[in-house]
């Protein structure tokens, strides 16, 4: 089972909105998911829980994230990838659950003061040693989102697609679906190609 832990300090940054549409574009494409939250405010447990698809799964309750590593261990057998989402700022615990992870994904809004809070996110990630890689969120049609993936690339992958500003992201948030399960198709196919990028940093 291959872990994905979607973290970022800042907040507003696009992390559970990434999880959830990444965990339903795994499930689509064959895979058995599991999502985990971290997160106290627990909005990923939300939405998941107003979902009508029995895919991906979550556990009746999230662990504590210092049981993390018991809990993936104990994953492993029924599940392909487990997607993590965590919550803002930095806990105490954050170095544990990066170094349990095998990719390390970074939502980041194209705007100053978040190019600016995303260095503390790649320094936790490179003292975990853990690979990591960046995607663009919320993303206007405007030359400041070419100017922060120059920016981003300078420190990491980028994901080639960034996710654009689109009401179905937010609208998804509140029925329990994946933009991939919409009427959407540029949301749906942003996501597929970011999923791609991951997959194929998973298996590479």
């Amino acid at each position: 089972m291959k872990t994905i832990l979607i973290a970022a300090q800042k907040g507003g940054a696009g992390k559970t909105t990434l999880c959830r549409n990444l965990s339903v574009a795994a499930s689509m494409d064959g895979q058995k998911v599991l999502c985990l939250d971290l997160d106290p405010q627990g909005s990923l447990r939300g939405w998941w829980e107003s979902r009508e698809a029995e895919t991906p799964a979550m556990l009746d309750r999230d662990p504590h994230p210092h049981a993390l590593r018991p809990t993936l261990d104990a994953a492993k057998g029924q599940f392909d990838l487990c997607i993590i989402d965590t919550p803002p700022a930095a806990p105490e615990w954050l170095s544990e659950a990066l170094s349990a992870a095998d990719l390390v994904m970074i939502p980041v809004r194209p705007s100053p003061d978040d190019l600016r809070a995303v260095g503390a996110t790649i320094a936790a990630v490179n003292t975990a040693k853990v690979p990591f890689a960046f995607a663009l969120s919320q993303t206007p049609r405007a030359r400041i989102t070419e100017e922060a993936a120059r920016v981003l690339a300078q420190h990491g992958r980028v994901a080639p697609v960034n996710i654009a500003q689109r009401v179905a992201y937010a609208e998804t948030g509140a029925t329990g679906q994946g933009v991939s399960e919409t009427t959407d198709d540029k949301a749906g196919a942003e996501i597929a190609a970011v999923w791609d990028f991951v997959k194929g940093i998973l298996n590479g």
